[in-house]
């Protein structure tokens, strides 16, 4: 149990260096030429991963292809929100946002896992749905789209919850397969099985990034592939009730570094919402 709930932390740890260098790396080369070379670097290096330490429990199956197929579409719509999300939006509003994943996730592991939820985390559930609604309130006021309509960027950070709160029990489906290390690379793969030809069709720029650009985009790869990775890893040893919230206190982190960083001044809204998401999901944990 400790060893699930200290690789969810570091999951947090890491996907929140890996919000900060997203952002950069979409600002730098475009969100969607920054994710399909952060996806690159990452299939990298989960296959060396893979290679020195995985072992693999279960051959493919086509309910496993199935959970291919789930996965590849979830992280299709994660991955694309979140870099556009972050090209255009602001950290702080964004990441409380899509720190709700974690609910959704809790949710499916209740239905595919058979796993139980107390009262207490219920009451932790309900308060990251709470926190994200203000925040998301809060953005729509602060930063309407012409015509008082919600920005897109801020609909893209409620599509990447929704992702990635179906692609980690997808993950978690595919491991005994792939492999812990394996099923990033695989998800990765999917990913860009689908995600080429549409590139292609809509005449997407997809040119390896260049000179300093290429250092954000490796990192992102880098951090998004080490917190996957955490978290699959944590799902071995604890409930993915217990693991996904831990997880999800990257939006905590990454808040803080905006603030203290980059100079983001959050609002007193942004700032409950923020508060609440992450008592959410430390209650959720405990």
């Amino acid at each position: 149990m400790l060893a699930g709930m200290l690789l969810g932390l570091a999951a947090s740890a890491s996907w929140a260096l890996a919000n900060v260098v997203v952002q950069r790396a979409g600002r730098a080369v475009g969100a969607l030429r920054g994710l399909l070379w952060a996806q690159v670097v990452g299939i990298g290096l989960s296959a060396l991963g893979a290679a020195a330490f995985d072992d693999r429990s279960a051959s493919l199956t086509p309910a496993v292809g199935g959970w291919i197929a789930v996965a590849a579409i979830s992280a299709l719509l994660a991955y694309v929100c979140l870099f556009y999300a972050f090209e255009h939006g602001r950290l702080t509003l964004a990441v409380p946002i899509m720190s709700s994943w974690a609910v959704i996730a809790s949710a499916l592991s209740l239905v595919l896992f058979h796993e139980r939820l107390t009262v207490a985390e219920l009451v932790g559930a309900a308060a990251v749905i709470a926190g994200a609604m203000v925040v998301s309130r809060h953005a729509q006021r602060a930063e309407p789209a012409p015509g008082g309509t919600r920005p897109r960027w801020l609909l893209a950070a409620v599509g990447a919850a929704v992702g990635f709160g179906v692609l980690i029990p997808a993950m978690r489906r595919m491991s005994p397969v792939f492999g812990s290390m394996g099923t990033i690379g695989a998800v990765y793969v999917a990913d860009l099985v689908l995600a080429l030809p549409l590139a292609i069709g809509f005449r997407i720029d997809l040119r390896p990034p260049s000179g300093r650009a290429w250092l954000p985009v490796v990192l992102a790869g880098f951090f998004e592939t080490a917190g996957s990775v955490c978290i699959v890893l944590g799902a071995r040893h604890a409930p993915l009730t217990i693991v996904s919230p831990l997880a999800s206190l990257a939006a905590a982190f990454t808040v803080l570094y905006a603030w203290a960083v980059l100079g983001e001044r959050p609002a007193r809204g942004v700032l409950v919402g923020a508060a609440l998401v992450s008592i959410g999901v430390i209650v959720l944990a405990l």
